[in-house]
């Protein structure tokens, strides 16, 4: 007796789950399946007029269908997920052509279970039926999957995202290096300026002992003495002030570039701390999670320590930076208040002066510019890291 084939489901299965996943990192082989049922000629005419059963059958052999296509579209997601960070090896791919066929097999065999129930339900229906010859047959066509281009997921992944850190890492280093060059510079006048301020401040503190001991033993009082001390010693105090108006503007700047320099070095822990998480928790897990041995990828964790290192230090030099230049400030005060009591005639002046002598800000302010200049260096290891670490994967 002639046979006939009706089908029952035929999905192009790779078409469905590329619609729902857009896979850019995985590219997926044939995904076919089909599901149909062979009888005779006279069951086939039989079934046209039974649109009931015929619907019945569709929609429940379809809800499984639906289940395979879901299963298939989350494990290719998840693939594809996995392919972001870092190319998917060949026995990942593997993995997931093994995982897919499982798949399919499972619900091959649902839908052929589901159909068979339907069918005998129906040839239960009515005796005659029983004479009938049904027979559910599935077809699978499945193709192997690849990755797609080794470097497709570090171009808009990962190592993208991390090298263009790494370049505001070392812009934002080059900048540090600026500001901690014009920290040098600012105290290199600082030291030069305080020397001149403290050489006019001793020659005048000693013209006024001299001629106040004449003028005591004269019986002059002291706002006679600071008078007539002023008058002659015009010239030696305007260069205290000049002096002590050079000495307060220098350190005012010494201010400001400490602190575009602790702005700078904020920003620069921020980005660390995004470079942390974009590379060293992310790439890096994904890389030991599963098994990519880079040889490239130590050497960039190195460079991002001794970055850290580096930053450490340079916070560590500005906080010793803080502290040594204390002195500097204090005898801008105490000549300041000695200028004041000066200008107003105050014969108890000179108590206000204090002899610093040298300020010892020499080792501060060196290690700050050397630590700028370290720091560069380990922010262009971490970019060169980078640079490196994408053409392994090219």
């Amino acid at each position: 007796m002639a046979t006939e084939k009706l089908t029952i489901i035929k999905a192009d299965v790779k078409n469905e789950v590329t619609k729902k996943v857009k896979p850019k990192f995985v590219q997926l082989g044939n995904m076919n399946f089909a599901a149909t049922v062979e009888v005779d000629k006279s069951v086939a005419k039989e079934l046209d007029t039974d649109a009931r059963f015929v619907a019945k059958l569709y929609d429940d052999a379809t809800k499984e269908y639906k289940k395979l296509l879901n299963e298939c579209t989350l494990r290719v997601d998840a693939a594809n997920n996995l392919g972001s960070v870092l190319p998917l090896t060949d026995k990942e791919c593997k993995e997931l052509d093994a995982d897919i066929k499982k798949i399919f097999s499972k619900y091959e065999k649902s839908i052929e279970h589901v159909a068979t129930k339907h069918f005998d339900k129906w040839r239960q229906a009515n005796k005659d039926r029983k004479k009938y010859r049904i027979k559910v047959v599935s077809a699978i066509v499945l193709g192997s999957a690849c990755a797609i281009g080794s470097t497709a997921s570090l171009a808009a992944g990962t190592v993208t995202g991390g090298a263009s850190i790494a370049a505001s890492i070392y812009g934002i280093a080059q900048s540090i290096v600026s500001v901690a060059r014009a920290v040098q510079k600012v105290t290199s006048d600082i030291v030069k300026i305080h020397g001149e301020l403290e050489k006019a401040l001793k020659q005048l503190v000693s013209a006024y002992e001299n001629q106040s001991k004449a003028k005591v033993k004269a019986k002059e009082i002291g706002k006679e003495i600071l008078a007539d001390f002023l008058m002659v010693e015009t010239a030696g105090f305007n260069r205290v002030d000049k002096h002590l108006e050079t000495y307060k503007a220098k350190l005012k700047n010494i201010d400001l570039e400490i602190a575009a320099l602790g702005k700078e070095l904020n920003k620069l822990l921020d980005k660390q701390s995004k470079l942390d998480k974009e590379i060293e928790k992310k790439l890096g897990k994904m890389a030991k999670d599963r098994g990519y041995k880079s040889k490239k990828l130590d050497g960039l964790f190195t460079a991002m320590e001794a970055a850290r290192k580096e930053t450490a230090r340079l916070i560590k030099s500005i906080e010793a930076y803080h502290v040594s230049i204390k002195p500097a400030e204090k005898f801008r005060d105490n000549s300041q208040k000695a200028v004041d009591a000066l200008r107003h005639k105050d014969p108890v002046w000179a108590k206000w002066v204090i002899w610093v002598g040298s300020l010892g800000l020499g080792t501060t302010v060196t290690s700050i510019a050397s630590g700028g200049e370290n720091l560069v260096k380990a922010a262009s290891a971490i970019e060169t890291g980078f640079n490196t670490l994408s053409k392994e994967f090219a």
